[in-house]
């Protein structure tokens, strides 16, 4: 699919006839129905006139007008639906119409719709299908839920949602040439399963993007950005930091909206987080001894925070194995004061922290 290249919405098909799709919504108790002279109909022709005589549009390309509003008896619209059609009746009517007609607003579309051949106005008209009274937007959410009746009822908002967020993204990346090419059906199919499959018993969506720089702010004073000034680590480092605290805090909040996880999933979680940082923590305490001098102290520290940054491994769930959800999980709780890096974390920070609040 194509968004605004020769039509509203184009449905490249390779060998297939090409499918553009022209889109008219109108809101309101009493939507203005199409007529021989409505003027969405004949913007929607002068386009396709234009498109014609250019020869942008292939012989057998289907050409779809799909408008909220109905059609009025006896009109060129109502002769070009998907049925009961008569296409030689609809060119009469439209003709007439176009040499008649002196509205300003439709000049230009009755000028291109007059001045192609005969044989080129029916082809062209043969090819048109109107599609009325389509459903409103505001009507969306219960038509896309029919369309996820495989997805477990208690996630089909859920799974709404997500899809929605994800087309808005992939729609603006299409417009601004970011990923140029069409949208292909496979990719909503696949977005779907995707999403279906996070939903298991033993996994978990990840659907919060890596925050910028620019999202992170002045992290400096917080704790869990202190908590790294002990060891010290480079200020790289710290923003990495940032951003998995960031995108961990974003990920959960957002599970916990959406009740895929409870709060007392996740305090299981920590808990369980809390017991693996309490073991190893414990063992660089005791090997480095009470009388260590700082500069050890901060060596053993870097080793410590080092194997966390890199191998530290424990999922939320068992298929859900984001890196971020772990290494921000322990900054949440460093920031809590929960775990720590330095062996005189808590000592140093009591100090510091009881100092600045004074």
């Amino acid at each position: 699919m194509e968004i605004e290249t020769l039509d509203d919405v184009t449905f490249p098909q390779g060998a297939e006839p090409m499918e553009l799709l022209q889109l008219k919504h109108h809101q309101g108790e009493r939507r203005p129905d199409l007529t021989t002279a409505n003027t969405d109909l004949w913007s929607t022709l002068r386009v396709w006139c234009t498109r014609l005589v250019a020869g942008e549009l292939s012989d057998d390309a289907c050409l779809f007008l799909i408008t909220t509003a109905g059609c009025a008896d006896d009109s060129a619209p109502a002769l070009l639906g998907i049925s009961d059609r008569d296409v030689e009746k609809a060119e009469e009517l439209l003709l007439d119409y176009a040499k008649t007609s002196d509205a300003v607003s439709t000049q230009a579309a009755r000028k291109a719709f007059r001045d192609l051949k005969r044989a080129q106005r029916l082809s062209l008209l043969d090819r048109v299908r109107i599609i009325s009274e389509a459903p409103e937007i505001d009507g969306l959410d219960d038509r896309l839920n029919q369309r996820l009746r495989f997805v477990r009822p208690s996630k089909v908002d859920y799974v709404r949602e997500r899809m929605v967020e994800w087309w808005y993204a992939r729609c603006a990346e299409h417009l601004s040439k970011k990923r140029p090419g069409a949208i292909n059906s496979i990719e909503i199919d696949l977005k779907i399963e995707s999403l279906s499959d996070a939903l298991t018993a033993d996994n978990l969506p990840i659907d919060v993007p890596e925050p910028s720089d620019a999202d992170l702010g002045d992290v400096g004073d917080s704790i869990f950005a202190r908590q790294l000034s002990l060891l010290p680590v480079s200020g790289t480092r710290v923003l990495q930091a940032a951003k998995d605290y960031m995108q961990a805090f974003s990920q959960r909040s957002r599970w916990l909206g959406a009740e895929l996880l409870t709060v007392g999933d996740l305090a299981d979680y920590e808990s369980d987080l809390v017991s693996e940082w309490r073991r190893r923590f414990t063992v660089m305490c005791d090997e480095i001894g009470p009388a260590a001098a700082e500069e050890e102290m901060q060596r053993e520290a870097k080793q410590f925070y080092k194997w966390f940054e890199l191998e530290a491994d424990f999922p939320i769930r068992p298929r859900c194995t984001a890196a971020f959800v772990t290494r921000g999980s322990f900054h949440i709780l460093s920031d809590q004061m929960r775990v720590g890096w330095h062996p005189n974390f808590e000592s140093i920070l009591s100090t510091a922290i009881g100092e600045s609040t004074a």
